[in-house]
């Protein structure tokens, strides 16, 4: 047997079994960027056990039109800020989330968009709103969108695990998968 290296796409998939094993990780990973992006109210709708969708809606700082595509990329994150010498100090982590890898893990297995309004200093004008969809891996370009409220993100996950089957056959049932986004 010769040995190859994985198309990225690939080792994607693998990579993200890693950071979403089952919907309620996927929940935990979206529901902790909420709570870093200093939101004060978080929704949250799982529907079939969240192997159908999961919805998480918050009113946080939101994400820059800049920024947005970036944050699908992985190991990219704001969580972490370089020192004076462009150093990154792993031991001085003040968030619950760092490694820049829910979003383009939950994109690599399932279809997802995020739909977010940027929180502008007061007497600037507000911002548009704006999404981006990823399904198994696949990103589709930015696009202006209409969004509820003055800042704040929507994430949206459907059909979790399309994009690797395999994934699906280890979940449990749809009222166990339930059970564990409730706990």
């Amino acid at each position: 047997m010769t040995i190859r290296r994985l198309p990225p796409e690939t080792v994607n998939r693998i990579a993200a079994g890693e950071v979403v094993e089952r919907p309620a990780s996927a929940i935990k990973e979206l529901v902790e960027n909420a709570i870093d992006a200093d939101a004060r109210s978080i929704e949250i709708q799982a529907d079939g056990g969240g192997l159908t969708r999961i919805l998480i809606a918050d009113d946080g700082k939101g994400i820059p039109r800049d920024e947005l595509p970036v944050a699908i990329e992985r190991h990219a994150t704001s969580k972490l800020e370089p020192d004076d010498a462009g150093d990154v100090d792993l031991l001085r982590i003040f968030t619950l989330g760092f490694r820049g890898e829910a979003l383009p893990s939950i994109g690599s297995v399932a279809r997802l968009n995020i739909t977010t309004r940027a929180r502008v200093e007061a007497g600037q004008p507000q911002n548009d709103a704006w999404a981006i969809s990823v399904e198994g891996g696949a990103q589709r370009p930015l696009s202006p969108a209409a969004f509820p409220g003055p800042h704040g993100a929507r994430v949206e996950v459907r059909d979790l695990f399309y994009a690797t089957p395999a994934r699906l056959k280890f979940m449990k049932s749809e009222r166990a998968e339930a059970m564990a986004i409730s706990e």
